[in-house]
């Protein structure tokens, strides 16, 4: 029996044995199957995201537009409009976009194009397309005065056919325009109302100067769905003497100086003192010169049949304020000149002396008129000259605390000076040539 049973123990240890090594050879021979088929996944190609797709047609152009490579980065962006010209833009954070200030051209085509690469260098490409907004209604406007020679007394006006809406609206507007001038001189924008703002130095311009305004302002919104379409600009010179005239109403007397030098005076008569007709107190600046004019009482809404109806024709008419007052010969009265006020607000001179000033005086030339007190207001006309250098910058859409410009409904004619009456027109007779800015305008003999 023991032999028996020893062969039987013996057996079993020897299976058991077996067994081991087998389970230890799978284990290393599994082992050694998984480890030799392990290689990492391929990285994923980078995917380009727009923030505008795939043929939009209504992109405001206002709107920042952004770009971005998820699982890679950034290679290449490119953003083209119609005309050829790249809109620019910075990558920050891994992500394009243009900026802040940037403003696209209102309904137009405009094509995006960027590369990515993922982590193992694989590009990426995607192009969009893509067209700006119409606007319901065009923002149109005027810079002037362009390609002339004017007085120092003349500023760079920008004047809009429809109001600028907002007070950030003026800042976006006025922050974009452009001012070169040489010799340099400090001075500032200012808004006379919504649809108006002028640069004017602290002091009038230096004879000579040289002024070139860039305006900008394709793309910026002035209200609701309004949009200004396209870029302005102008370029104007100084003359070469600085004419300042000065009139004084108490004493009836008119002076003319070319760079503080005394060169003439005139007796005249001007605006009766009613509140009506009495002259209005103020630097003033020449806008119009005709040859020939007719004055017209209807323009003020005096019709014939009136005592003070009147209706006449004037020679060397320089208009000085959009509500009828001129300088021009009046030989009627040369027997007030000097003495007394009489006439309907217009400043009387005599022929000769009326024909001498014509000669000599452009647009833009400045007259001071003091002694009277009936004071012009602004949008009576070019009004910059009424405030000081530091009520004048005060007055700018960038100031800390810049004041709400008057509101006004009148739509300047196609010249482009401050606003006035809507309901005031003046009749004109034959025009000589030289035209400066005007707006609805009244007439006062």
């Amino acid at each position: 029996m023991l032999p028996n049973t020893g062969m039987k123990r013996g057996r079993r240890v020897g299976v058991g044995m077996a067994m081991t090594s087998l389970l230890l050879v799978a284990g290393c021979s599994s082992s050694g199957g998984v480890g030799g088929a392990d290689n990492p996944p391929p990285a994923p190609p980078a995917d380009l995201v727009f923030s505008v797709k795939e043929n939009t047609k209504n992109v405001k152009p206002d709107q920042r537009l952004t770009v971005k490579a998820e699982d890679g980065e950034l290679v290449m962006v490119r953003l083209t409009g119609a005309d050829g010209k790249v809109v620019p833009g910075k990558v920050v954070d891994g992500v394009w976009s243009t900026s802040a200030d940037t403003r696209l051209v209102p309904n137009a085509p405009y094509r995006w194009a960027a590369t990515a690469k993922n982590e193992e260098g694989e590009v990426s490409r995607r192009e969009v397309a893509f067209t700006t907004l119409k606007p319901k209604v065009e923002a149109t406007y005027r810079v002037t005065p362009d390609g002339v020679t004017v007085g120092v007394g003349m500023p760079v006006m920008v004047t809009f056919d429809s109001a600028v809406s907002s007070p950030q609206m003026r800042a976006d507007v006025e922050k974009r325009m452009r001012i070169k001038v040489t010799p340099a001189q400090k001075g500032s924008w200012g808004w006379l109302d919504e649809r108006q703002f002028m640069w004017r130095p602290d002091s009038y311009w230096k004879p000579g100067t040289k002024i070139k305004v860039s305006a900008p302002l394709t793309g910026v919104s002035t209200g609701t769905d309004k949009w200004v379409t396209e870029d302005k600009g102008a370029e104007f010179s100084i003359a070469d003497r600085a004419r300042i005239m000065r009139v004084d109403l108490a004493s009836h007397v008119m002076s003319v100086s070319d760079d503080g030098r005394r060169i003439a005076s005139y007796p005249i008569s001007a605006g009766r003192a009613t509140p009506s007709w009495e002259t209005r107190s103020g630097t003033k600046v020449i806008t119009e010169k005709h040859a020939e004019y007719v004055m017209d009482s209807g323009t003020l809404g005096v019709s014939e049949g009136d005592p003070n109806y009147y209706r006449t024709e004037v020679k060397y008419a320089m208009r000085v304020t959009n509500t009828g007052e001129f300088l021009h010969a009046a030989p009627w009265s040369v027997w007030a000149q000097g003495r007394r006020n009489v006439s309907h607000g217009c400043v009387n001179l005599g022929p000769s002396a009326a024909a001498q000033l014509y000669r000599g005086t452009i647009v833009g030339d400045v007259v001071e008129f003091t002694g009277s007190s009936r004071r012009m207001k602004p949008g009576d006309g070019l009004s910059v000259w009424l405030f000081s250098a530091k009520e004048w910058r005060a007055r700018s859409a960038l100031a800390k605390k810049a004041p709400r410009p008057t509101p006004t409904s009148a739509s300047p004619t196609s010249s482009g000076s401050p606003s006035g009456s809507s309901s005031d027109q003046a009749s004109e007779g034959p025009q000589d040539q030289e035209t400066g800015p005007t707006t609805s305008e009244t007439t006062t003999p």
